[in-house]
């Protein structure tokens, strides 16, 4: 009888301990886009701007869609968490749109190479 009534509390502690786990799991995590996946992205389109750090031959010069506020975006591996309020939209078909707002579909990713900050790849004008 006494064994029995061990395994039941133990059973207890267990459950409570996945529950607070799930818990904190929820509350921790991002609730920015989707990275690597297409989405859409509402701002207002600046530059051209310099990215990244053009003196060590790691720059470059793009456009960038300037947001109201700034996103969360995290990878959880190269770039980690960041806050962009300017993200680079890695195409030229935006020159046209400088200085208006614009919803942009496109594919928010990590760009290690030249800023170690996210940019906007497979872009197109909504």
């Amino acid at each position: 009888m006494r064994l029995k009534a061990r395994s039941c509390s133990f059973a207890v502690v267990v459950s409570t301990l996945v529950v607070t786990l799930a818990a904190c799991a929820a509350t921790t995590t991002s609730a920015g886009p989707a990275i690597n996946q297409p989405g859409e992205f509402t701002g207002k389109v600046v530059g051209p701007l310099e990215f990244g750090q053009p003196g060590e031959g790691a720059g470059l010069k793009a456009y960038g869609l300037e947001l109201s506020k700034a996103l969360t975006l995290n990878d959880t591996a190269e770039c980690g968490e960041q806050r962009p309020t300017v993200l680079a939209i890695e195409s030229d078909t935006v020159a046209a749109f400088v200085g208006k707002t614009v919803v942009l579909r496109a594919t928010p990713y990590c760009r290690v190479s030249r800023s170690g900050k996210y940019h906007l790849k497979d872009v197109s004008v909504r």
